[in-house]
């Protein structure tokens, strides 16, 4: 029986150094699964930090795309009034030139040429006279002087 518990002790001791060579093994093996978890978790925090720059560049950009909006609109409605009120400024001087265009069109009355009727003006010979001080010479050059007239 010596033999046997001889036996039966090296296999159990066999037996024990199998079972702490298998738990050790797996120990590793739990680490080295637990370290590519870590690198992973890393990899994937270093990416969420990178998302919520990304997110708040983004809400940054979509605050001055909101600005500019508003001051479009702002800039369409003050052009938007402008335009109509040049369009008005626009009918308007259509009105008056069309008006001012019939007015010149139509022969002057009788009565308003003789009121303003003159000998200086109508008579050719009056006009040209020294009566009204029109001079027939030419005009003296800008550098010529009161005296050398």
């Amino acid at each position: 029986m010596n033999t046997f518990a001889a036996a039966l002790g090296g296999l159990v001791v066999v037996c024990s150094l199998w079972v702490a060579d298998h738990s050790y093994q797996v120990k590793e093996q739990a680490m080295q699964a637990n370290a590519g978890f870590v690198e992973q978790n890393a990899a994937l925090v270093s990416h969420v930090n990178e998302l919520a720059v990304a997110l708040r560049d983004q809400a940054a950009v979509r605050a001055v795309l909101g600005d500019m909006s508003t001051r479009l609109n702002q800039t369409q409605s003050t052009l938007a009034g402008q335009t109509a009120q040049l369009n008005r400024g626009l009918a308007e001087l259509k009105r008056t030139d069309e008006q001012i265009t019939a007015y010149l069109a139509a022969p002057i009355p009788g009565a308003l040429g003789v009121r303003y009727a003159r000998t200086e003006t109508t008579d050719p010979v009056e006009y040209r006279g020294a009566a009204i001080g029109v001079r027939v010479d030419p005009v003296p050059s800008a550098g010529a002087s009161g005296a050398d007239r």
